[in-house]
């Protein structure tokens, strides 16, 4: 279960299912240690190792239920003209929801297709049975050709099919499961129903309708955090004026198509000395969702994302025993990163130089790819808004800064700033040219607008996997269209007899020395979100967009009242939580209410799964520094359970983060219904989403009919100072990927005061004994489920018995 890790991790960890053979996809090689610094996303290396065939799924392949043989002249409104020889059902890795795969062809044998089923999670094979196609949501069939070739004279080629229905929803126009399907299924999309009613097969009413706020197929953002900086790998580009958007036409994003020198410096915590730098020039065409970076120096210890192979790894105190120390100081690199694909170039080196904006494919010494999946470019607004999972900004208004001239040295500039915090609860800052540029030579030439602002300095957490760096641009261009051919180099490369296979290593050196992984080390940083320094401030400088106003908890208004009556302030945690809490003296205990925002059914009518977690320390990580397993209370919604969601105890293991299924089922077996515990009392979970019945317990006037509300009494022993929590909600009602998750502080604790003078008296000496049981389980059939993690569990004894 992934909740509790950075929800940037959406695809890092994902078992995602083979789009071709029964085989498993195999890993591909790790990518070279000298372009790591082109990936600043945390678990990059992860995530673009898995395939991109999820991606189309979280765009819509999505079905519940099957039904009988289709008749052969319905085949075409199932996409194949094949028959059908049945079906797999399986769950959605994505949605949680059940989804379909048609199986065409009289050349599929029921062992082939439970072979095939197999390789998804919980996939079930049916014979003779296909896909139900009557959803009014339905798109159309995403048919890719697995045939194989005869295997002698004497043998016939097999001739079979895999056909996905597609869905429309909210992310997916029929435009865009069409390019979901072709993308990165590598498909053929056939449109059915209102899909196949518009022009040319993609032109239903909601297609339309996500197209007035998508611009077609351009302005897509990626899905969950991703989105909060990067267009989708699918998108055809961006534009100054996406519309519907809030910082559409602002004279303060990012220019579509430009170029500029950078340099980075990275920075260790606590420390301003320069443990890694690297300069280069970044060309941009946004507009297609094109980038191409041509990096001339690397040298000292770089700590980033997906820290694998390395060939020299660091292994000083200073570095945490991991790092790669890199000393490239002459020659030249190039990443190229065109939609949902990243492609490496690597440059002779007996040949002339290449020099920066080389265009000469003879100088290439090998080419390399990785699939980027639903991961595009960086979009061009993406610090002025809040738009993305987990995320928030904060607009910072104006300050003078020394900015490096080329030529003059540091030079007083005005810059307006922006902070952009992400998943992990730490900041970018983002600097732009206040002044136009006109008034400034320095920065360009007379042809540039006058509302041009360039992008000067930016600011980039280690977000946990890394240092920070400090990053600036210098030397601003404008591009043109007729500077395309800076980002056509791989096809220019492969047109003249080269090739690009999807490869991460280069010249076959496989022997590369491996570092410990990156996500089993938190790396601290200087760029930590504090409490006292931030709020809200959407301004985007926008012409069209007004940003709504956002309510605001004060000492006055219904929050205060409330708070006053149950002497229980309120902490808005985030526009998905808000906490109140109070101590009890009397019996020793924390009193909670956890009012999860905006919590909607599922397309199976129930909740998803929501969950408070124990962090151990201040680290924000799914598994504490100690690598033991994490307490949490989890709220379930499942079949059996009744009609309200009901509360656990249980507790989070490591493995879960690789969406384990062996995990996910120990940590059902050791939960036990929360106010069953011995240190909890007065617990109970109001959802009016999926219930009619009357609310015996109404503590706050937070609740409302999107609103799920936990509440209980915890006996803690003394006042806490603070608790170092983490929330996440869940994509469905079963245990996997959440869609959103935070780590928090509470540290409001007053003495409670209850209406009616009455307490729960709780024995606090059970608490350790239950944190034990809680964690552990009680029964023998969790001692068999669990024997894995007994070791684990005993060594972490300890810090799982005190929870707070």
């Amino acid at each position: 279960m992934k909740f509790l890790a950075s929800t940037a991790s959406l695809l890092a960890t994902t078992a995602l299912s083979s789009s071709t053979t029964t085989d498993a996809a195999k890993a591909p090689h790790p990518l070279h240690p000298k372009f790591r610094s082109q990936l600043k996303c945390p678990y990059a290396e992860n995530w673009l190792t898995k395939g991109a065939e999820a991606a189309a799924n979280e765009l819509g392949i999505d079905i519940s239920s099957t039904h009988q043989h289709q008749q052969n002249s319905n085949r075409k409104l199932l996409g194949s003209d094949l028959p059908i020889a049945g079906s797999c059902t399986y769950s959605n890795s994505w949605t949680g929801d059940k989804s379909c795969m048609n199986f065409h062809g009289e050349s599929w044998t029921l062992d082939a297709m439970v072979e095939r089923c197999s390789s998804e999670q919980d996939g079930v094979a049916s014979q003779g049975v296909g896909c139900e196609d009557t959803s009014d949501d339905v798109s159309g069939w995403c048919v890719k050709d697995v045939s194989t070739a005869a295997t002698s004279m004497m043998s016939a080629p097999e001739m079979k099919e895999e056909a996905s229905l597609m869905m429309l929803s909210a992310m997916a126009s029929c435009d865009n499961n069409k390019m979901a399907c072709e993308a990165f299924v590598q498909g053929t999309f056939v449109a059915i129903g209102s899909c196949a009613s518009g022009a040319g097969g993609g032109g239903s009413s909601a297609s339309d309708q996500a197209d007035m706020t998508m611009e077609g197929n351009k302005c897509i953002i990626a899905p969950g955090a991703i989105g909060a900086a990067h267009q989708a790998g699918f998108s055809e580009g961006y534009s100054t004026s996406c519309p519907n958007t809030p910082a559409q036409d602002s004279p303060y994003m990012w220019p579509l198509k430009w170029a500029a020198n950078f340099q980075t410096k990275n920075m260790g915590f606590g420390s301003d000395d320069i443990k890694f730098e690297s300069r280069g020039r970044t060309f941009y065409a946004l507009d297609k969702n094109w980038k191409r970076s041509d990096t001339t120096y690397q040298l000292g210890t770089l700590r980033t994302v997906g820290q694998g192979p390395c060939e020299n790894i660091a292994g000083d105190s200073d570095t945490n025993g991991f790092g790669c120390v890199l000393n490239n100081t002459d020659g030249m690199s190039t990443m190229i990163h065109k939609g949902g694909t990243m492609y490496f170039i690597d440059w002779k080196e007996d040949t002339a130089p290449a020099v920066v904006g080389e265009s000469d494919v003879s100088k290439i010494e090998g080419c390399s790819k990785i699939n980027m999946a639903v991961v595009g470019n960086i979009r061009s607004d993406w610090y002025l808004d809040r738009r993305g999972d987990d995320t928030d900004v904060q607009y910072l208004g104006d300050q003078h800064v020394f900015y490096p001239d080329p030529d003059e040295g540091p030079i007083p500039m005005l810059a307006k700033q922006w902070r952009k915090k992400d998943f992990a609860s730490q900041y970018f800052t983002m600097s732009m040219l206040g002044n136009p540029p006109n008034k400034v030579d320095k920065m360009a030439d007379a042809s540039v607008e006058d509302n041009m602002h360039w992008p000067m300095i930016l600011n980039i957490p280690g977000e946990g996997f890394g240092d920070d760096m400090l990053q600036v641009y210098t030397n601003h261009e404008l591009l043109t269209d007729e500077d395309d051919d800076l980002f056509m180099l791989v096809e220019n490369y492969i047109e003249s007899g080269g090739e690009c296979p999807e490869n991460n290593s280069f010249n076959g050196d496989d022997e590369i020395t491996v570092s410990p992984p990156v996500q089993e080390v938190h790396i601290p940083s200087n760029l930590e979100v504090e409490e006292a320094s931030w709020m809200t401030n959407e301004y985007t400088f926008s012409p069209v967009w007004q940003v709504p106003m956002r309510p605001v908890v004060t000492d006055m208004g219904a929050v205060a009242s409330v708070s006053a009556a149950m002497s229980k302030p309120a902490t808005e945690v985030s526009d998905r939580v808000t906490v109140e809490s109070c101590y009890d003296e009397a019996t020793k205990s924390v009193d909670m209410s956890f009012h999860f925002h905006d919590i909607d059914p599922t397309a199976n009518g129930r909740l998803p799964w929501m969950a408070i977690g124990y962090r151990s320390s201040e680290v924000c990580a799914m598994t504490p520094p100690s690598g033991c397993v994490t307490p949490i209370v989890l709220i379930t919604h499942l079949e059996g359970e009744g009609e309200v969601p009901r509360a656990h105890s249980t507790s989070l293991l490591p493995t879960a983060k690789t969406l384990s299924s062996d995990a996910f089922a120990s940590m059902y077996m050791l939960a036990r219904d929360l106010g069953e515990t011995d240190d909890h009392s007065d617990v109970s979970v109001i959802a009016p989403q999926v219930s009619n019945a009357a609310v015996s317990i109404t503590r706050s006037s937070l609740t409302t009919d999107d609103t799920v509300t936990l509440n209980f009494k915890r006996v803690v022993g003394e006042k806490p100072e603070q608790l170092n929590l983490m929330y996440a909600i869940g994509m469905s009602a079963e245990l996997g990927i959440h869609t959103t998750r935070k780590c928090f502080v509470i540290n409001a604790f007053p003495a409670c005061s209850s209406p009616d003078g009455e307490v729960s008296v709780v024995d606090s000496t059970k608490m350790e004994d239950a944190a034990i049981k809680a964690t552990l389980g009680s029964s023998s059939t969790t001692v068999s489920m669990v024997s894995t993690f007994v070791t684990l569990a005993f060594s972490c004894m300890i810090g799982v018995a005190v929870w707070f």
